[in-house]
């Protein structure tokens, strides 16, 4: 049985029913896309739209167009074709065994190859002008089947199918529908099979099959159609009712187009028909439900419309027809309009309530305006001439301005004066307009406009797109709303201002005046409708005020919220609008001159001309990655990349990277340095890096080298370097700043000495120039200044060091002259260090030695003046200078010897105190090896023993030998002595060598009477008991014994007892010591 509609068109089940297809633009347009592209060699095509838009029967349309049972599209991909098709419908299952099924192959017995014969088989029994299609209709359900089952598998016969028909020399046309993008059925798959997902899609022509608002009326247009003999009136009253669509603007339409459908689409008259059409998109299945709409045989659909009761089929019956098939959904909350329905469902409801008798016509504009509220654009003019005439013309009320009025009057609907259309009220008892009015009362007026302006508006910046384009520096200009002329330095990201201004009390000369003496990029706008935009802000107020005041009413609050919404709008119309009309609404300045700004286009032209005069200086730097305030986390990556090439590769071509790669670090070295004919390294004698001259990069260099001789006096700190750039006239983004920085101290780094928090900075790192842009505030320059004389004195230390004189100095050459120094301090004893025992001169060269933390001030400076001289001196004399090294050298050497002194201030003492002639080291340490041989060393206390010890150290290094005796008595060596323990030593050593002496057994053999004399002291008490002590007294000291007994003798009574007891506790004392 054949029939004309069918609500589900089934590829299969229906190839040889006869449907009513009515092809519309967009198919046609499908078809000659296959077409064109079937004759550039494509094969395979892809068809995506979303549910209900008529893709299966379209594939149905197709099929009979190339079967020549229907001439529905005119199919010119063959000449003169012998045509066949092979349809597919999708289903949950492996789209393999499907095509294995329909040729009848064995897939255990086979491989893919086998299907494709016989697909080919299919193909060749065409023979001549053979065209072959093969239609997947739900291509969809496979997909999904092969995402969840073994998706590598079936995705390898889709790409081995699309690859066998994209065979130009086959006559073979795949043709597939899905409701969504292929990669879309992707979503559970992991990255490896996403890609192999993506591409199987590349090898599809995708083509979008979406049935537009015009070709939904059109179908239905088509479908219904005018009746033949319609009378004069009806047809006027059609044009009436037309016309009544168009002057309202309600929905966008061509209006040579929509007379052609109005008279097609009656008994429906043209609002109905797109109000019908956007929500059958919105709540149905596109072209499907039309359809259903179109055959309906409910008593709502318009094949059971009785014309009889009213001539149009309106907007007020599609609203029944909606609520009777779409019930479920729209009282649903998945109903995205489920609040305006309700509304609808509600004024119904009150209106039974508020009108005695018959209710049909409130109830017909009720549902008129709801729907209408749903669907329309909200440009439209739906006021009450409209609602009148709609409602007498189309909705079949005579005393349409009457059930308006009474609708008002029990505030079931309510008009919208600020976008001119009636809306349903929500149940409020509110009376909005008093309330206003009420609320204007009580607030003050408005006379900070700037401030309530900046509260409620916030204009994202513009771009000045020409400026920004042609240099490579994105240029944004932030708008600053204020009462007066603003005078502020832009900084960051923001590059220039677009200074609004609202003040009715203020002249406009004086604008005039603050633009002619602004040198920022500041561009002053003045409103000249201050009072218009402060009467809204009061407006604004109002509206916020009342709903402050009830926020308990939903009903008040929502119609509120529309108002305020329209207020901001209108708002924003004053404001943004008039930014670019060509109106007196706003006076453009920038120095002095008024601007004629009429469009957008020249309102940006204007601020790229801003940056241009105030940015002139500016490079051209076209490296988005870089040239921009806040660089990505990537960047930073490639940052550290460039600063370790630069560093460890500048004498490499391209800074060593591979030439056939170009990773974020490379792509800035060419930008910045290559492009502009930064050459870092040469053979040649005496080169210096340069810029190109035509480099854009040429200001820049000369600000960087200027800055560079301004330090020169003083140290600079780099903040001093970089502040500059950030501001006119060059205005530098921060990324690039950081690379340019780095760069410049890196090209320059033998002009001057780098100072951190630790003081001079030899060598520049990688490592360095990175903290160097990160903490620029804690980094200093010294540029160096060494010239005429100040070259000679350099030069006289460089001799002094036995180094090479040098004509030009560099940071590397004052850190090999200062070297030396540095080094010979580090190496010096602790004991030469911190020793007083030097020469007042010796002493301060050396403090200079130690606290030198820059180069240059040390040698013309600090050395000088620890050894009284001055700069000036040296410059004027050359018979200081030469005066000067000759007492520096001086100085050296005895800072040098000065620990070899004490070693000899040491040994000294031990030859004067014990052997009074001079001995060589091996002699007398065996003198005193052999003087305790007979030591009794199980009396002795464990530093005796220590003591004893090292005497008879096998040590033949008299400075380590000396050492460690001098550790066993005072408990350091002498490389860490202070110069208040050498007297300490002595002392304590006397007092050792006493000690071992009283603890040795002697013998005639064992003294020398030539050499020293030996007394044995025993003392008995009864308090203290027995003391006993040995004394051994060298020779040489006889006469110093002498003399002392002299001075005793003078001293003694004639009483022998009073004597002898004096000299006995004289003697035990000493003992005791």
């Amino acid at each position: 049985m054949q029939t004309k509609y069918t609500n589900s068109t089934n590829i299969i089940r229906d190839s040889s029913r006869n449907i009513n297809y009515i092809p519309t633009p967009n198919a046609t347009r499908v078809v000659n896309q296959v077409s064109n592209d079937f004759k550039r060699g494509l094969r395979s095509f892809n068809i995506i739209g979303s549910y209900g838009t008529g893709k299966s029967s379209f594939l149905w349309a197709l099929q009979q167009s190339a079967l020549g049972r229907k001439r529905i599209f005119n199919l010119n991909l063959v000449s003169n074709a012998k045509a066949d098709v092979i349809n597919f419908v999708g289903e949950y299952k492996s789209i393999t065994k499907v095509f294995a099924e329909y040729f009848e192959v064995n897939l255990a017995k086979g491989s893919h190859e086998n299907i494709f014969a016989e697909i080919f088989n299919s193909y060749h029994a065409l023979k001549k002008n053979g065209l072959l299609f093969i239609l997947i209709d739900e291509f969809g359900k496979f997909l999904e089947y092969a995402a969840d089952n073994n998706p590598e598998k079936e995705l390898y016969f889709v790409q081995q199918l699309s690859e066998f028909i994209n065979n130009p020399d086959r006559n073979i046309v795949l043709i597939t529908t899905v409701h969504q993008n292929i990669d879309a059925y992707a979503f559970k798959l992991n990255n490896s099979q996403k890609q192999e997902w993506s591409k199987v899609k590349g090898r599809f022509r995708e083509i979008t099959f979406n049935e537009p608002v015009e070709q939904l009326l059109y179908l239905a247009s088509e479908h219904l159609k005018k009746p033949k003999g319609i009378d004069k009136v009806t047809e006027s009253s059609i044009r009436s009712a037309l016309s009544i669509v168009k002057k309202s603007r309600a929905y966008s339409l061509n209006a040579g187009y929509a007379a052609e459908v109005s008279l097609k689409l009656f008994p429906m008259d043209l609002l109905a028909a797109n109000t019908l059409t956007l929500s059958l998109q919105r709540y149905g299945q596109n072209e499907r439900s039309l359809f259903s709409f179109l055959e309906s045989t409910d008593h709502t659909g318009i094949n059971r419309f009785d014309q009889k009761k009213n001539l149009f089929y309106s907007t007020a019956n599609v609203y029944d027809y909606l609520v009777f098939n779409f019930y479920t959904f729209i009282n649903s909350r998945y109903n995205p309009d489920f609040s305006g329905w309700s509304a609808i469902k509600g004024a119904l409801e009150t209106l039974e309530r508020a009108f005695e008798g018959n209710t049909l016509d409130y109830a017909k504009v009720v549902k008129t305006i709801g729907l209408i509220n749903l669907t329309a654009s909200q440009a439209a003019d739906l006021d009450r001439d409209f609602l009148v005439k709609y409602a007498s013309t189309c909705l079949g009320i005579a005393n349409a301005g009457k059930v308006i009025d009474g609708l008002e009057a029990k505030r079931i609907i309510l008009y919208r004066k600020y976008n001119n259309r009636y809306v349903l009220a929500e149940g409020t008892d509110l009376d909005i307009p008093s309330a206003l009015i009420e609320a204007g009362n009580k607030l003050s007026e408005v006379v900070d406009v700037p401030t309530l302006l900046n509260k409620y508006y916030q204009l994202p910046p513009v771009m000045a797109k020409a400026n920004s384009y042609l240099n490579g520096t994105p240029r944004l200009f932030e708008f600053k709303i204020s009462e007066r002329p603003i005078n502020e330095v832009p900084m960051d990201e923001i590059d220039g201002f677009i200074n609004l201004i609202f003040n009715e009390q203020l002249n406009v000369e004086i604008v005039r005046q603050a633009s002619l003496e602004q040198g920022e990029a500041i561009l002053y706008g003045f409103y000249s409708n201050s009072r218009t935009v402060k009467n809204l802000l009061f407006e604004i107020e109002k509206t916020k005020r009342v709903l402050e005041e009830n926020s308990h009413d939903r009903a008040a609050i929502k119609e509120l919220q529309h108002i305020l919404f329209h207020q901001k709008n209108l708002l924003n119309h004053y404001i943004l609008t008039n930014l670019y009309s060509s109106t007196r609404e706003v006076i453009w300045f920038w120095e002095g001159q008024e601007l004629d700004i009429s469009s957008k286009r020249e309102f940006n032209k204007k601020l790229s001309e801003i940056c241009d005069r105030v940015y002139h200086k500016a490079p051209r730097f076209k490296n988005e990655l870089v040239n921009r305030h806040k660089i990505s986390s990537s960047i930073h990556v490639a940052k550290k990349n460039y600063l370790r090439a630069l560093v460890d590769n500048y004498t490499l071509p391209d800074l060593g990277f591979d030439k056939d790669k170009f990773p974020p670090e490379k792509t800035i070295y060419l930008t910045l340095l290559k492009e502009n004919g930064f050459k870092l390294y040469s053979d040649e004698i005496n080169f210096v890096t340069q810029v190109s001259k035509k480099s854009t990069f040429l200001h820049v260099w000369n600000y960087s080298n200027q800055f560079l001789n301004s330090a020169k006096a003083n140290r600079k700190s780099l903040l001093e370097f970089i502040e500059p750039l950030k501001k006119r006239p060059f205005k530098l983004k921060q990324g690039l700043i950081d690379f340019w920085v780095a760069s410049f101290l890196f090209i320059k780094r033998d002009d001057y000495a780098l100072f951190g928090s630790s003081g001079f900075i030899p060598y520049i790192t990688d490592e360095v120039l990175e903290l160097v842009i990160k903490y620029p505030e804690d980094y200093e320059v010294k540029a160096f200044d060494i010239e005429g004389v100040k070259l000679d004195i350099f030069n006289s230390y460089r001799i002094f060091l036995n180094q090479q004189s040098k004509e030009k100095i560099s940071n590397h050459t004052f850190i090999e002259t200062i070297k030396p120094f540095l080094t010979f301090y580090k190496s010096l004893p602790e004991y030469s260090k911190n020793t007083s025992r030097l020469t007042r001169e010796t002493l301060q060269i050396r403090n200079a030695i130690a606290n030198s933390k820059d180069p240059e001030k040390s040698f013309f400076e600090d050395f000088p003046t620890a050894l009284g001289y001055s700069i000036d001196s040296i410059q004027k004399s050359k018979a200081n200078l030469k005066a000067y090294i000759e007492k520096l050298h001086d100085s050296i050497r005895e800072l040098r010897t000065s620990y070899d002194d004490l070693i000899v201030r040491f040994e000294d003492f031990i030859l004067a105190e014990y052997f009074g002639e001079a001995l060589a080291f091996e002699a007398y340490k065996l003198r005193l090896q052999e003087r305790y041989q007979n030591l009794k060393k199980h009396l002795c206390l464990p530093h005796q023993r220590t003591f004893a010890q090292r005497i008879d150290s096998q040590l033949d290094d008299k400075k380590l030998w000396l050492n460690s005796l001098a550790q066993a008595v005072v408990g350091k060596s002498l490389e860490i002595i202070k110069d208040e323990e050498e007297i300490l030593l002595y002392d304590k050593f006397k007092t050792m060598i006493s000690e071992l002496d009283s603890l040795t057994r002697l013998s005639k053999e064992d003294v020398d009477i030539n050499q020293e004399s030996v007394l044995g002291i025993e003392l008995s008490s009864f308090v203290d008991g027995i003391k006993r002590s040995l004394i051994r007294m060298p020779r040489h000291k006889t006469s110093d014994v002498s003399k002392i007994e002299g001075n005793i003798r003078a001293k003694l009574s004639a009483d022998k007892n009073l004597n002898i007891a004096a000299l006995t506790n004289l003697l035990k004392e000493l003992l005791v010591k």
